[in-house]
This record gives structure tokens, sequence and C-alpha cells, in this order.
């Protein structure tokens, strides 16, 4: 709200104005406007006379008013979409085309409503999902349940998400930790973390994600069987085995002078080795 201290003569003459700028709250003065200042902080002061108010805008006409609050309603307007912006692009459980589209679609279905109320698994950053909201829709009042409200989709159902989600925790690791080395998921890599079911939803794979940037492997957690709901094997395995495969050569080349000997250290050809590292498009130097 922007606070506004006026002259009890003008508030006749600016009662319309007042009227229609709703984010406006105001008070008067008449002869107290020392007393008036120092009791309260005043973003805007309606002045009849010169004066010197050190810390406040000043105005002596309408027209001086109205662009000084329409100067606060562009900062204001500036704030929430900054916090808008940094809550889409720094939260893991906001990041992705689905969890976005769930999102806008919430905020469209809502905007005349006083209650929301979100079914939520374990394992989601729901504050993140009450932030949001009481930002975008401060009407109305967010809660969480386990047994009944509109479903947030878990990462099982949101698996387009998940390199996003995964993007933003590198960046967040990386930015905080300059010394690392940066290392960045391949696709073969994206489609592995995408045959997986997530029972532990986003913080599960945030912490794939740190093990990521502490290891540089992809390791995938143990599936739970009171969780199981199945999964295309035969795609899986064959994700996971290039997964492996190209983990092993790089540390194979890594560790030896030339590829004849990193070939012997897999017991695998050189030709072989040779097809496996243009097909994983691992950079080498080594060429024998």
């Amino acid at each position: 709200m922007i606070k506004l201290l006026i002259p009890q003569v003008l508030v006749e003459s600016l009662r319309e104005f007042l009227y229609e700028h709703r984010e406006v709250v105001f008070d008067i003065y008449n002869s107290n406007l020392e007393e008036k200042i120092r009791e309260d902080y005043w973003d805007i002061v309606y002045l009849t006379e010169e004066k010197t108010v050190p810390g406040k805008i000043l105005v002596y006409s309408l027209r001086e008013l109205e662009l000084a609050v329409k100067l606060f309603e562009v900062k204001e307007e500036y704030r929430r979409l900054k916090e808008e912006y940094d809550m889409l692009y720094s939260f893991p459980e906001l990041q992705g085309p689905i969890i976005r589209e769930f999102l806008q679609k919430v905020i469209l279905d809502f905007k005349e409503k006083n209650e929301l109320v979100l079914l939520y698994e374990d394992g989601m950053y729901v504050n993140e999902y009450r932030t949001f909201f009481e930002s975008r829709l401060p009407h109305i009042k967010v809660k969480f349940s386990k047994k009944k409200g509109l479903k947030i989709p878990p990462l099982r159902d949101r698996k387009e998400d998940i390199p996003y989600i995964f993007d933003i925790v590198l960046s967040s690791l990386y930015l905080k930790h300059k010394n690392l080395d940066k290392k960045i998921p391949d696709n073969n890599e994206y489609e592995l973390l995408k045959e997986y079911n997530w029972p532990g939803n986003t913080k599960e794979l945030v912490k794939v994600a740190s093990n990521y940037v502490a290891t540089g492997r992809i390791d995938i957690p143990k599936f739970k069987t009171s969780n199981f709901e199945g999964i295309d094997l035969v795609n899986f395995t064959s994700k996971l085995v290039k997964h492996v495969e190209k983990r092993y050569i790089m540390l194979a080349l890594k560790k030896s002078d030339s590829r004849f000997k990193a070939a012997k250290m897999l017991k695998i050809n050189y030709k072989t080795l040779s097809h496996k590292i243009k097909l994983y498009g691992i950079e080498n130097s080594k060429k024998r």
C-alpha cells in the first residue's frame, strides 16, 4: 500500500483521485503536520506551501500527486514481477513446462475463490507452491492435504520437467561453489532419469542432482517395492548400459595415456572403443 498524508482542506477535491487508487491509504493533517510526520512513515506528503521534509516525496499539486503515485505503482509492479521471476527460476519444484501449465491453470480457476486446497505427496517442496500462489492470488487461503484437494502433479507424472529441475539445482550449486568443475548431463543421462518413477518426488531428484555435482555420476535411487508402478525394462536397461559404458570409458581414458591402453583396461578392442567414443560424443585427444 502507498501511504499518503494530505491536508484536511484538500480532502474533498482529492476524493475522486483517492477513490480511483484503492492501493492508496491516507491520513489528514491541519496544523499538526510536524506531529503527523513524526507519527508514521509516509511515502508521499502533499503540501500547500514550500517546506523541507527529509526522506519524503513532496507534492504540491494533483498532477504531481498522480505522478508520485504512478512511480510507486511502477516500483511495486517491478517488485512483484521480480519476486515472481525469482520464484519461477530458483524454486526446484516450479521448474518445467508441465508444472508451469498447472500453475497458470490454478491461477485462472481460483481467481474468484477464497480458498485453495492442494493434495500433495511426500517429497514435494510444498512451501514453494504456498509462496507462489499467495503472491499471485493474495486474497486466497492456501492449504495442503494428503487426503483431498486439487492434486499437485507428482514427479512421475511430469517427467518432462526433470531436466529443468536438474539444471536449476546444478546452476544453483555451481553459482554457490565456483571452484567446482562444471558437469552437465547428456541426453542419455536425462533419459535415464526419466525412466525412474521418483517415489520421493522432487526432494529425491534434488539429492541425485547434488550427488552428481559432487561425483559426476547419476546414481539412480534403489527401487522401493512399496512404490513400484512398473517400468519399461528394455528401455531402462539400454539407457543404463549406455550410461555405465560412457562413465567407464571416460574413466579409462583418463587413467591411461592412449586409446590402446584404455581398450585393454576395458577388455574391448581398439575399433570398438573408437566407435563408442564417437557414439557417446566423448571428447578425447588420445588417438593411439
